[in-house]
């Protein structure tokens, strides 16, 4: 690792790489080039030929309980973060309308109606967010392969 100030020369920094072997051009620059850590079900092709109900099919054959555990709702994106926002709407929504009202069923009203409103704000405000970052990098991918193509040209 060069720090860059230190008192090795960038030369130096430069015949070091050069004599572990590693090269630019065989690392690998984006995680589409690196293979699956797993093997799912989603990243096989599905033949294009199948019908709507065949396909309805293959996706309930392929489902188990383990599925539904709660433990998996936190790999989903986003998730934790609407959550959170709903939660919190709940709260303040429900002690709010409590505080003002002196009614336990209206501030319980209030609040459910804060943790959907919350959470459905959140989650569309989070995939919002994911698909600009996903056009961003998409955009510094193909940068990124234009000027490799410069250079080798």
């Amino acid at each position: 690792m060069v720090w860059p100030f230190g008192k090795r020369s960038t030369q130096s920094a430069e015949e070091e790489t050069t004599s572990n072997g590693k090269d630019k051009t065989e690392q690998k620059i984006f995680l589409e080039d690196v293979p699956p850590k797993f093997d799912t079900d989603h990243q096989k092709p599905v033949p294009q030929h199948t019908t709507q109900s065949r396909e309805m099919k293959r996706i309930l054959s392929n489902l188990s309980w383990s599925d539904f555990h709660p433990s998996n709702l936190i790999a989903i994106p986003c998730f934790r973060d609407a959550g959170l926002a709903g939660f919190s709407c709940l709260f303040v929504f429900s002690s709010v309308m409590f505080l003002y009202h002196k009614d336990i069923r209206k501030a319980a009203n209030w609040g459910f109606g804060g943790l959907m409103l919350g959470s459905t704000f959140a989650w569309e405000q989070c995939n919002a967010q994911r698909r600009r970052e996903q056009l961003a990098v998409q955009m510094a991918q193909e940068r990124y392969r234009q000027r490799r193509e410069r250079k080798t040209e």
